[in-house]
C-alpha cells in the first residue's frame, strides 16, 4: 500500500528511479506512515541520488553511493546520528588529561580479534561502539559453538556510563570496563536508548585490562599501536562526502580543477567516534558503527598522521592487556 503510486507511476512511465527508490526502501526496510510522507521522501531520495551520480563523477580517489540514509536531509541525519548537542564536560577532559601514554614499541603484538560491524540506530552512542570495538579485539570472547567473536554489551556501557544516548568519552568506556569486567552482548542486549543501569544482570568475569593507553595520529603512534590493539578515535563525520562514502581513500581528493572536487579530509571538530583496525600503505583502515550498508561493508579508509577528519583533536584509546 505505501508504494502503490509510485510502483503504479513506475509501470506506467517507466520511471527508473521511482523503481530505484521502491526497490531501496523494501532492500533497507522503510514504512512510511502516509503516502504524502513517501513522496517527500522520495524527493530527498531523488536529490541524494541526483548528487552522488554528480559527485561520483567529480571524485578520483573514492567514491560515494546509496546506503541506508539515503531518504533523509543532512540536517536530519546529523541530528540523529552525530553527537551534535553533546557538550564535552570537564569530566570528560580529565579522563582524557589522564590518560597514559606509553610507548608504542614497548607493547607486544598480539592476535587481534575483529568482531561483526555493528549500528548504532538512532542513538549517540558511538563512543560505546568505538570503545566496545577495540575492547574486543584484546578480549576475543568466543561465540559458543559458532564461528567468530562476541560482542561486548555497548548498552552497559551507555546505561551505567557518560551521557548515553548524549555522547560520552572511549576512554571512559574502556576504563569502566577495566574496573567492572566485561559485561557481553548477550546478557544486556542492545536497545539504541538510554536506560536505566542494570550492570548486575551481568556476570561480569574478570577484566584482562591493565590499563587504557592514548595514542596521537601523528609520529606513525597509532599504526605501531595497531599491531596489538584497534584504536578508538573521534572524528568529524559531517558532510554528504562522509555520509555517503562507499569506497576508496577518504580525503585524497584534494583541490584539482575546482573547488567542488575537493574533499575536506582536516576537519577540525568531532561528532563522531569510530575504530582503527589496521594502517597499511599510509591509510588507517576503520570500523564504523552505522551498519554493514554503510561504506565498504560498513569500514572506511582515510589517511594516517595527517589529522584527516580532524582525528589529531582527540588522542586514540586503547586497551592494554
Amino acid at each position: 500500500m505505501k508504494f502503490l503510486l509510485l510502483a503504479i507511476c513506475a509501470v506506467a512511465f517507466g520511471n527508473p528511479l521511482q523503481k530505484l527508490f521502491s526497490d531501496w526502501s523494501n532492500e533497507h526496510g522503510k514504512v512510511y506512515g502516509t503516502t504524502a510522507e513517501t513522496f517527500r521522501r522520495f524527493e530527498i531520495f531523488k536529490a541524494n541520488v541526483e548528487w552522488i551520480n554528480k559527485r561520483n563523477i567529480e571524485l578520483k580517489h573514492m567514491t560515494v553511493g546509496l546506503n541506508e540514509f539515503a531518504d533523509m536531509t543532512q540536517d536530519e541525519f546529523e541530528a540523529d546520528y552525530l553527537l551534535q548537542d553533546y557538550n564535552w564536560t570537564e569530566h570528560d577532559a580529565e579522563v582524557e588529561k589522564n590518560l597514559v601514554f606509553q610507548d608504542p614499541d614497548t607493547l607486544v603484538p598480539g592476535g587481534l580479534c575483529e568482531t561483526a560491524v555493528r549500528n548504532q540506530g538512532k542513538c549517540g552512542s558511538c563512543w560505546a561502539f568505538a570503545a566496545g570495538a577495540a575492547l574486543e579485539s584484546l578480549l576475543c570472547i568466543q561465540v559458543d559453538g559458532q564461528d567468530g567473536y562476541q560482542w561486548v554489551s555497548t548498552q552497559e556501557l551507555v546505561d551505567c556510563t557518560c551521557h548515553g544516548c548524549n555522547g560520552g568519552a572511549h576512554k571512559t568506556g574502556m576504563e569502566y570496563y577495566k574496573k567492572n569486567g566485561i559485561c557481553y552482548e548477550t546478557e544486556y542486549t542492545y536497545t539504541a536508548k538510554d536506560g536505566s543501569c542494570q550492570s548486575s544482570k551481568c556476570k561480569h568475569p574478570g577484566s584482562v585490562i591493565k590499563s587504557v593507553g592514548g595514542a596521537l595520529d601523528k609520529g606513525n603512534e597509532i599504526t605501531k599501536v595497531l599491531a596489538s590493539s584497534f584504536v578508538a578515535i573521534s572524528i568529524d563525520a559531517g558532510g554528504l562526502d562522509f555520509r555517503f562514502y562507499k569506497s576508496g581513500v577518504y580525503g585524497l581528493d584534494k583541490q584539482e580543477n575546482a573547488p567542488q572536487d575537493q574533499v575536506n579530509c582536516n576537519k577540525h571538530s568531532t561528532n563522531h567516534a569510530v575504530t582503527c583496525v589496521s594502517a597499511s600503505g599510509g591509510n588507517y583502515h576503520i570500523k564504523n558503527s552505522w551498519g554493514a550498508s554503510w561504506g565498504s561493508s560498513g569500514y572506511f579508509d582515510m589517511p594516517a598522521g595527517v589529522n584527516c577528519l580532524g582525528c589529531q583533536k582527540r588522542p586514540g584509546t586503547y586497551p592494554i592487556g
